[in-house]
């Protein structure tokens, strides 16, 4: 058992850098395969279809942002100070990753017609996102009404998504520097 624990994480440690560093059209399975230094028949033991393997690590990805977010802005006060660490940490990660973008993003673009589960994992991912920018809304003093939450959300959403676009686009973290000042700006007028 211990040795397909190794396999499967091979399998994954690959696939993963694969699918980020070229894509995941441009990645076949032969080349996991002989990446990872494994057998066919261990791959499709453990991933029964390439689908299954692209599944895998859009979880994998989005139990690690849940988990780097958490120790990025774990010294931080919950409210203002969080969302506007934020867009530090999406800031890092993109620099980390020189400018490639947003795995799940990434995904869906190369991806038009994407598999309901892999869509739906995305979208939880993105709901998640959702989740943590409400939440340290929640947290501001004085308290917004839950309509500005609501709203508000929705516009620290976009706006973030849209400053990682920018900054894969231009190879520059300066729309996400600009979204975190926009951002404290917002949270001082309302």
């Amino acid at each position: 058992m211990k040795e397909q624990v190794g396999v499967k994480e091979r399998i994954m440690t690959t696939a993963c850098r694969l699918f980020y560093e070229q894509g995941y059209q441009a990645t076949g399975i032969n080349q996991i395969i002989d990446e990872a230094q494994i057998a066919k028949s261990s791959l499709y033991q453990h991933f029964a279809s390439k689908e299954l393997l692209l599944n895998e690590y859009l979880l994998t990805h989005k139990a690690q942002w849940q988990v780097d977010i958490t120790d990025f802005t774990s010294g931080l006060p919950d409210g203002k100070d969080k969302l506007l660490a934020f867009f530090d940490f999406r800031k890092k990660r993109l620099e980390q990753n020189h400018f490639k973008g947003c795995t799940f993003s990434r995904v869906v673009y190369e991806l038009p017609n994407l598999v309901e589960s892999s869509a739906d994992i995305i979208r939880a991912h993105k709901n998640t996102i959702k989740t943590f920018i409400a939440s340290q809304l929640k947290a501001v003093t004085p308290p917004y009404s839950k309509e500005t939450v609501d709203e508000m959300t929705g516009m620290i959403f976009n706006l973030s998504e849209g400053a990682i676009l920018q900054s894969t686009l231009f190879n520059t973290s300066q729309p996400l520097d600009d979204s975190k000042k926009v951002v404290a700006q917002l949270l001082q007028t309302i």
